[in-house]
């Protein structure tokens, strides 16, 4: 049966992407899992893996398309299958527009040099190497097959003294001090258009609880000394499956507004914000209330060291996103809700407090500030608040995360 490869979203803001090349053509053999092509959004480039085992029957989408996100730009399947295409993509491909690949090639570095065929590198290498300058062609690979890795373009960068600049402008460095004039970044326009408009468009309103983590520190601790070698569990963990837990019983927050309608979302996708040299991201971890927490550290694990080499994070949307600056020592923060979303929880610093028991007695306990931020058209106080307490219930009685 046929499969569609699907253009990746690759975080949250984005809505389109283009086409950079097809590392296989049609006919050829993929196997799952197998790059079949890379894809730049306004935020990254992407490597697309094959959905599964095949032949690579049709390329919907050619090289220099942008086409939206989640539209169809392959299609898989067996040996001679014969295909309905207009059953495949439908009017996916309406906005479709065709763009200069070589343009785009020469901004990722991906221009391989004449008469040598195709060079094989990461997103994130080719983008380092872009930002710095360098001919691919000259990088000796040492990933599978001679790949071309981060490492590899750095290594080369420190012998041959290569300096940044020659690319699209990147994140402040000491060249853009005061004094400079430093044109944003694509991907820094992408987040400022984006919160421009939720700001704009989006009533906020906001609910702060304390939270008190000691028992989930426990807990944690406990359970990474038993982990013998297997994924170690944070506090974002708990907190991302804590917040599951809840959306699973306040549905009503796992919603989105598209045309006057409110659409409540079926599976429990959560957005977990990863900072970049280059600005934001948010990969989104999908059906969350059915992983185990184990499962859910290993997964978010995953999916961040994806998107910080430059890779497909996640096809899933999402419903709901965490922020957390409690690392950067920030006490308490509020988010911007990412469009279509109805909240993004944010997650200060855990700091010891001397706090009054129900007994009236002072100890010392591990404290956290949480701030919902909420969509005041899709929901309202109460919810919020039973929501917010709800999450804080499932931390101050941490053992709630493993049945």
């Amino acid at each position: 049966m046929a499969t569609r490869i699907i253009m990746p979203q690759g975080g949250q803001d984005i809505t389109e992407g283009t086409v950079v090349s097809w590392l296989k053509k049609e006919g050829d053999a993929v196997r799952k899992d197998e790059v079949v092509c890379e894809v730049e959004t306004e935020k990254a480039v992407f490597e697309v893996p094959a959905p599964a085992d095949g032949v690579l029957l049709k390329i919907v989408a050619g090289e220099g398309e942008r086409v939206p996100i989640f539209s169809v730009i392959g299609i898989i399947g067996e040996q001679g299958e014969e295909i309905d295409l207009g059953e495949f993509i439908g009017g996916e491909r309406q906005d479709e527009e065709r763009l200069d690949i070589a343009e785009i090639r020469r901004r990722v570095g991906k221009e391989a040099p004449a008469g040598t065929g195709r060079v094989r590198a990461s997103g994130r290498a080719k983008r380092i190497a872009a930002e710095k300058g360098i001919d691919l062609s000259n990088v000796e690979g040492t990933g599978p097959s001679g790949r071309i890795t981060e490492k590899d373009v750095l290594d080369y960068a420190e012998r041959s003294g290569a300096v940044s600049g020659t690319g699209e402008p990147g994140p402040p460095t000491r060249e853009a001090r005061p004094g400079r004039v430093v044109p944003m970044s694509k991907m820094r326009r992408v987040i400022a258009r984006r919160m421009q408009e939720s700001k704009q468009i989006i009533p906020h309103f906001y609910v702060t609880v304390s939270v008190d983590m000691t028992d989930a520190l426990g807990l944690r601790d406990h359970l990474n000394q038993r982990s013998e070698g297997k994924e170690k569990i944070s506090l974002n963990d708990m907190i991302t499956k804590a917040a599951a837990l809840a959306l699973d019983e306040f549905y009503q927050v796992n919603c989105t507004l598209q045309d006057g309608n409110i659409i409540y979302l079926k599976d429990i996708n959560i957005g977990i914000a990863v900072a970049l040299d280059e600005g934001l991201v948010v990969p989104v971890l999908s059906g969350v209330d059915r992983l185990s927490l184990e499962e859910v550290a290993r997964k978010t694990r995953e999916m961040v060291d994806l998107s910080k080499s430059g890779k497909q994070a996640s096809l899933a949307r999402g419903g709901f996103t965490i922020t957390n600056m409690g690392m950067f020592g920030v006490k308490n923060f509020v988010a911007i809700i990412n469009p279509p979303e109805s909240a993004i929880l944010a997650v200060g610093s855990v700091e010891k407090r001397i706090v009054v028991g129900a007994d009236g007695a002072l100890r010392v306990r591990d404290m956290v500030e949480m701030t919902l931020s909420v969509d005041h058209r899709l929901l309202d106080g109460v919810i919020a608040a039973r929501f917010l307490n709800k999450i804080k219930y499932h931390l101050q009685n941490p053992k709630s995360l493993l049945l």
